[in-house]
């Protein structure tokens, strides 16, 4: 048997736990007896005219999008710009085949194209084959769950930053993808190709983390779904490709929610852990993708050690064989990847310009991604030790634990503050600002970063106000002197 297959069995064993996870909320859905075919979609988008305008040089939507569009002719351009008559094409398609489009719908056309230009980007950030600004793209004009997702997200992120899309309109194409997945999980074979279903899984991921106000309304379907898919068969994790890839933005999304909802990682980090080590063990030489993976990891490792609650007692019988071992692989893959990665440029902070951080550029986005990471790792471990035994130790050595805190927070800080627009840069920062905004004790820094968390809502759409009150009344209530 192969291990597709095998993979195909045992998600299909887990079907009643699947179907049970995508029945919530406001985004229920019921499986429907129907699959739409890509790229004709029926939905009536808000006051739809017959067909849409809209120019391959814009960067404004669709006339049916845009609730102010008074127009209602669609005039595609070609490469050289003259006008094209898609009724024309149709009628003699078998002598023009080149000229005929992969999605005959304008709107979804333009939502791809927008998923694409803005949120492909940001899942990509720590995978340097940016495989979902390439083959997500192109796949998704050919399976109608990997296309629905897209266009989901896409309609999300514009109801929440340009405003030209209805969040009802987001939520009936999120529904397409429910009814498509519940379909195939009521067929006796599953048959949604495993590559497509797991890029599909981190995708619908983001749209629940864009449209989720607080914690308390994530439903987190896609992320139970996305552990189950994932621990179905270990080896799509690692076997490279567009799964692979889908694997390592599933695991920052499981860390974003830890951090939001401080518990542990929804994944089974002990499944996956042996064989990581082994595949980066048995390499001679890694690549920047295998660093930030292994950047990613040691802070997933962090995260379960730091929100693990019968260990946070604090007792003094607690064993910390489990920290060493974590603190010695963090400083070797400092020290091993020193040559790999360092950065561009770093300027030291300057207050009296009213800049609190360091201004940190890296060459990519992917070893900005990598050292944020890490960065956190550190500063939420040594939080742990400074928890665990400050009071054993000297004032000196107190405020030395202290300002290695500060000073990683800082970094992690100044990365994303130094980058133009990196949406993914912002996010991680936000983060980490909810997970540790106690030790932000500087009035300068504080506005900066709750500068930050607007700035990352209105201009990438991800929802911070219950971040914004949490922080803030930890700060209120913090009597610590600057």
């Amino acid at each position: 048997m192969s291990k597709l297959s095998t993979m195909r069995q045992q998600i299909s064993s887990n079907q009643e736990e699947l179907k049970n996870f995508f029945r919530h909320g406001e985004n229920s859905c019921l499986p429907g007896s129907w699959l739409p075919k890509y790229g004709k979609s029926a939905l009536a988008l808000p006051n739809d005219p017959s067909v849409s305008q809209w120019s391959s040089e814009a960067r404004s939507a669709p006339a049916c999008l845009d609730s102010m569009s008074k127009s209602s002719t669609l005039f595609p351009l070609d490469q050289m710009g003259s006008k094209m008559n898609l009724s024309y094409l149709s009628e003699h398609s078998e002598l023009a085949p080149i000229w005929q489009p992969r999605l005959e719908n304008g709107d979804e056309a333009y939502l791809l194209r927008h998923f694409q230009r803005h949120l492909a980007d940001w899942l990509d950030a720590g995978n340097t084959k940016r495989q979902f600004s390439t083959d997500v793209a192109r796949r998704a004009t050919q399976s109608p769950l990997l296309l629905y997702a897209c266009i989901a997200a896409a309609a999300c992120h514009l109801s929440r930053t340009a405003y030209t899309v209805s969040p009802d309109l987001a939520n009936q194409f999120y529904e397409r993808c429910i009814s498509i997945i519940l379909a195939a999980l009521h067929k006796p074979v599953f048959d949604i190709e495993i590559d497509i279903l797991l890029s599909s899984t981190v995708i619908l991921r983001l749209f629940e983390q864009i449209s989720s106000n607080t914690p308390s309304n994530d439903p987190q379907c896609h992320l139970l779904a996305g552990s189950v898919y994932f621990s179905s068969y270990v080896d799509y994790a690692i076997s490279g490709g567009l799964s692979s890839a889908s694997f390592w933005i599933f695991v920052v999304q499981d860390i974003q929610s830890a951090l939001s909802h401080q518990k542990r990682l929804k994944l089974d980090f002990e499944l996956f852990d042996g064989r990581l080590r082994r595949l980066w063990a048995s390499k001679p030489v890694l690549s920047d993708g295998d660093w930030v993976n292994r950047a990613i990891w040691l802070l997933a490792e962090t995260i379960n050690s730091y929100f693990d609650v019968p260990r946070r007692n604090f007792s003094h019988g607690l064993d910390f064989s489990g920290e060493v071992t974590l603190k010695q692989r963090i400083g070797e893959w400092e020290l091993e990847v020193s040559k790999a990665i360092r950065p561009l440029h770093i300027s030291p902070p300057d207050p009296a310009k009213g800049n609190p951080f360091p201004v940190i550029w890296y060459n990519n986005i992917a070893h900005s991604t990598a050292m944020q990471h890490v960065c956190l790792a550190k500063a939420l471990m040594l939080i742990q030790e400074y928890a665990i035994q400050h009071s054993m130790l000297s004032p000196e050595k107190q405020l030395h634990l202290k300002e290695e805190i500060w000073y990683n927070l800082d970094y992690l800080f100044g990365i994303a503050l130094s980058a133009d627009d990196e949406p993914s840069l912002r996010v991680m920062a936000c983060h980490a600002l909810y997970a540790c905004s106690a030790w932000i004790d500087n009035r300068i820094a504080r506005n900066s970063l709750f500068n930050l968390l607007r700035q990352t809502e209105r201009e990438n759409g991800w929802p911070w106000a219950y971040v914004e009150q949490q922080v803030l009344h930890t700060w209120q209530g913090d009597s610590r002197e600057e």
